[in-house]
């Protein structure tokens, strides 16, 4: 038996051990080990035929638990699996269907909704604002609700109620819309089921309900959803916990790998699934090094690119002092990075751009960026329009044309009134949300820029402007002097004054990369990815982070973070950061010995 064989026969053997192996049970998978499979391969396990009692698979999205009930129903057609007596659903809605609605009172008309933005009236003050902009928490130790503010600034401009006037009127709001009105948020959901998990009487009738209940995904428990699992736990309600503690990147949902580990010591069989089926050796590599010490090891790599030898790619842009990349800027790397993947046989739609914000995951262009012009006029306005229509602009760019739109609005609605935009707002009781919709919708109402003269798509973008009513009071608007444009332009097309060129059949067919958040992308995978560093600081502290020995995968959501980035990737990896610090980046590789090349130029084009 060859080297691969015997490893991919281990990662098998482990994977049957937690087929078969009997709850209470810990199962720490590590990425791409085939968790979801071991899952469907136990539930398969279940006898067919009528029974009594039946299993609870439970993940935190509705994506994953559809997966679940999929691949249970593919496999050997064992749609029995998927109704009564068992349970596959979201880790909510077990808790309401099974601990919370069957002990609440008859009245009020009880309804668990995802947040309060669906619950009609759930607004605080006389500033209107959104109950969901609060920060409700519940410690189950204290038994005590504590509720913040993070966004007081934008409203309390010029107001006469202060911040904790809001907050006393927060509390009463979500008690009224709770205990009089029946509605109930996660929180409220999770709330009452702390309370009767405590009950012997729903702990007796759960477990003659279910012979067994499974938690996939388990990093993402917050310090409430562990409590309550703890409590089910001592009941005696046989529980299999399946978790990566390296992936746990829900910090500001309360989510703590600390006591996650601490709940896991009080359940007696620990399993590890080490088999990587997904990522090549060189990526498990790079992840491990983020990870505690005793468990720096690499995943072993069993997939189909066990024996991918590709190195890091690292595509620094930008300048610095004698260095100088011929990559201008994040996007400049994006199309290098899938040049590169396309040699290595992958095509752009499985590339995976990734960045830890949304505004900063480069793109890569499917045709020439617009040219933003510097006068704001009508050009200036059917660019605005032109990127924001456009499916590859980034985050960064289309938040630019909603500022412009809204400026072309403000100074339409509201032509002599002095002060910041900010102050603006106050002054009219606005808020910045409403104010981006509109500009959203008016930019949406646009006419397309194309060939047509400029004189004439002026003419169109004029009228669409008059039919923008002010959101407060009626005025006298001014003309819309702002959509000048300059005479030798008027006849030109309106594509070729922001340097748009021509549409063409082929141009709209080019596939380009997928790009996401790095939170928004746990749970997928990519043959390629590439994951973007923006800011030199956010840099630093990262590489401080991964070099401290006090520091790592266990206490360190950042590092977290770039493990769940790292780890979606099959076959090839890469960096794209400021020039400026390429000599740091490669330091920390070359002390963690993992092998990289660097590329400032696009690659040579593939032989036909």
């Amino acid at each position: 038996m060859s080297d691969i064989e015997e490893q991919r026969e281990q990662a098998r053997d482990q994977q049957q051990q937690a087929v078969y192996a009997s709850a209470p049970l810990f199962v720490r998978a590590c990425p791409g080990a085939g968790k979801t499979r071991v899952l469907v391969d136990r539930h398969c396990h279940t006898p067919p035929g009528r029974r009594r009692t039946g299993r609870a698979l439970l993940s935190f999205t509705n994506v994953a638990a559809d997966e679940l009930r999929e691949r249970c129903t593919g496999r050997a057609g064992r749609t029995d699996l998927t109704v009564f007596p068992h349970y596959i659903g979201t880790f909510d809605s077990f808790l309401w269907r099974y601990l919370v609605r069957p002990f609440l009172p008859a009245a009020p008309p009880w309804q668990h909704v995802l947040s309060w933005d669906h619950v009609p009236g759930a607004i605080v003050g006389p500033r209107k604002v959104p109950l969901p902009a609060f920060d409700f928490r519940y410690d189950p130790t204290t038994r005590h609700t504590s509720v913040a503010w993070p966004t007081a600034g934008q409203y309390l401009h010029n107001s006469q109620l202060t911040e904790d006037d809001y907050l006393a009127r927060a509390r009463t709001a979500r008690e009224r819309l709770w205990q009089t009105n029946g509605y109930m948020t996660g929180l409220e959901v999770r709330i009452a089921a702390l309370e009767h998990v405590g009950d012997p009487a729903c702990t007796d009738l759960l477990a003659h309900r279910f012979f067994e209940i499974i938690v996939d995904e388990a990093q993402d428990c917050s310090a409430l959803d562990l409590a309550i699992l703890t409590r089910l736990h001592r009941a005696g309600i046989p529980l299999v916990i399946v978790a990566d503690t390296d992936q746990g990147i829900y910090e500001w949902n309360d989510a703590r790998p600390e006591e996650l580990h601490e709940f896991t010591q009080a359940i007696g069989d620990h399993l590890e699934l080490t088999g990587n089926w997904r990522s090549s050796p060189a990526i498990c590599q790079l992840a491990a090094t983020l990870r505690p010490a005793a468990r720096r090891t690499p995943d072993i790599a069993v997939g189909d690119h066990h024996d991918a030898a590709r190195p890091l790619l690292l595509l620094p842009y930008g300048k610095h002092r004698k260095q100088t990349s011929a990559l201008t800027s994040s996007t400049d790397a994006g199309e290098v990075f899938t040049a590169w993947a396309s040699h290595a046989d992958i095509d752009a739609v499985d590339c995976l751009a990734l960045a830890h914000r949304n505004i900063a995951v480069p793109k890569a262009r499917t045709r020439p960026a617009p040219q933003l012009p510097k006068d704001q006029n009508a050009i200036a306005l059917a660019w605005a329009a032109a990127v924001f229509s456009a499916t590859d602009t980034s985050p960064a760019s289309r938040a630019h044309a909603l500022t412009a739109a809204t400026t072309f609005l403000r100074e339409y609605w509201y032509p002599d009134e002095p002060g910041t935009l900010t102050e603006l707002l106050a002054q009219h009781d606005l808020s910045p949300a409403l104010l981006r919709r509109r500009a959203a919708a008016f930019l949406h109402a646009l006419p397309t820029v194309d060939e047509a003269p400029a004189r004439e798509w002026r003419k169109q973008a004029r009228l669409i402007l008059q039919n923008q009513t002010p959101p407060t009071r009626a005025i006298a608007s001014a003309p819309p002097k702002l959509l000048s444009l300059p005479t030798a332009d008027l006849d030109k097309p309106i594509r070729s004054l922001i340097g748009l060129p021509e549409q063409t059949d082929e141009a709209i067919s080019t596939p380009t990369m997928r790009s996401s958040s790095i939170h928004q992308a746990k749970g997928s995978e990519a043959e390629a990815v590439l994951i973007h560093l923006p800011k030199p600081q956010d840099i630093t502290k990262l590489i401080d982070a991964w070099t401290s020995p006090s520091t790592d995968t266990e206490s360190s959501e950042l590092l977290r973070v770039y493990y769940v980035a790292i780890t979606r990737a099959r076959r090839l990896l890469a960096l794209t950061y400021p020039y400026s610090k390429h000599s740091d980046v490669t330091a920390l590789l070359d002390v963690h010995h993992i092998e990289y090349q660097t590329e400032t130029e696009p690659p040579p084009p593939t032989a036909p």
